[in-house]
């Protein structure tokens, strides 16, 4: 009797701990800044292939030199990126490129998006609408791993064979305005989520 006592009791401990620890769309509310993005590409397996392996470096905290993701409890937000070091402009259908450039602009960009939390996949669903070069929306799906009040990291495969892995750290449970940057290597990763415009 006192061993079922026991099972019982360490049941309802290990559901009470998993239901405390429950991740859903209102655990991202708040204002997360991003520590480190790394990009690679991976094998037929799925497995990273080491030579392919990029890492971007940023302070969370630095909000003139940084990428900052603003979650809202309505599921919108934004994406503030002033950690851009080039801005390409005139965009030419027939030749497709970039006729011209800004360096070092003085700027922050921010662009709107939508959120949902798929638990049962521990999938972020994000519908980002870019403005710069031109306008157009992008979903991206991102499998989010190490989930904390405090920090997570996701990882998002937005082309095939080619991820992006980011960590972000929260920076305040509310959402937070922003000001200001100084120039810093940007990724310039087409497609991609934080690197790609």
């Amino acid at each position: 009797m006192k061993k079922l006592t026991l099972l019982v009791a360490m049941a309802v401990t290990a559901l009470l701990f998993t239901s405390c620890n429950k991740v859903n769309y209102k655990s991202f509310v708040g204002t997360w800044g991003v520590e480190k993005i790394e990009y690679y590409n991976i094998d037929y397996a799925g497995n990273p292939i080491a030579a392919s392996f990029e890492s971007y470096s940023y302070d969370p905290e630095d909000l003139d030199n940084g990428i900052q993701l603003v979650f809202k409890e309505d599921k919108t937000g934004e994406m503030r990126d002033s950690a851009i070091d080039t801005v390409w402009i005139d965009w030419n259908d027939q030749t497709q490129v970039y006729e011209s450039y800004i360096y070092n602009p003085d700027t922050t960009l921010v662009y709107p998006f939508t959120f949902s939390y798929d638990e049962s996949e521990s999938a972020l669903y994000m519908t980002i609408k870019y403005t710069y070069p031109y306008e157009y929306s992008r979903t991206f799906l991102m499998k989010v791993s190490d989930f904390s009040h405090d920090s997570f990291t996701y990882e998002n495969e937005y082309t095939l064979n080619y991820v992006e892995r980011a960590y972000l750290k929260r920076l305040s449970d509310n959402p937070t305005k922003t000001a200001g940057r100084k120039a810093t290597p940007h990724p310039q990763k087409r497609d991609s989520f934080l690197g790609g415009r």
